[in-house]
């Protein structure tokens, strides 16, 4: 099957939602009803792992420190992010074209007997348009602040950090940002009963 005879006959999904709203969570319940995800957040550290062409720029625009040999060293990115207005933006720049193309690749591969649906998982879909743009469908979790606060702190985050990250991702998975797509909202504040029974009337 060529590229557009595969992606015209499958659905393809975006999955959602801010920080401790629970969209990892709805993605393991689809791969337990045996549905393809992928990880994008996850794929990103598999490509900063293996890639060679992304590893040697990102070396050349934050330093050699920047890498290790399973990928980078967060805690260094992170401060450069923290302290230089634009470093996230380059380093976003980077990894979008690689992203993109693994997630092409996902896509365009062939379902195990026919067509049917498959999903992509990441926490900030808003700052790659070009991703989007080969989505059918965005699902957005939600869940109350205070609930995510709550999920955040089991994790083991102090309270303080756990705010800041909240309000950091504030809005970033705003309805109003996938102008033109089907959006579709998941409410994740009762547990994994409410979020099945959403689940079955979407997947229907």
């Amino acid at each position: 099957l060529s590229y557009f005879s595969i992606m015209s006959f499958m659905k393809k999904i975006g999955i959602t939602g801010s920080i401790g709203s629970g969209k990892s969570f709805v993605g393991s319940l689809l791969r337990e009803r045996g549905y393809m995800v992928l990880d994008a957040d996850r794929q990103v550290h598999e490509l900063y792992r293996t890639s060679a062409p992304l590893r040697a720029s990102i070396a050349q625009a934050f330093g050699a420190e920047s890498l290790t040999p399973e990928g980078v060293d967060r805690k260094y990115l992170a401060r450069l992010i923290f302290k230089h207005d634009g470093a996230r933006e380059r380093l976003e720049t980077l990894v979008c074209p690689y992203l993109t193309k693994s997630v092409g690749d996902f896509l365009m591969s062939e379902i195990p007997g026919g067509s049917g649906v498959k999903f992509v998982e990441a926490a900030l879909f808003s700052r790659t348009p070009e991703i989007v743009a080969m989505l059918d469908e965005i699902w957005i979790v939600k869940a109350p602040e205070d609930v995510r606060l709550r999920r955040l702190i089991a994790r083991g985050l102090g309270e303080e950090d756990a705010r800041l990250r909240i309000q950091n991702q504030r809005g970033v998975c705003d309805e109003s940002l996938f102008p033109g797509k089907c959006v579709r909202v998941l409410e994740n504040a009762e547990g994994k009963p409410a979020i099945e029974s959403q689940l079955d009337q979407l997947l229907l």
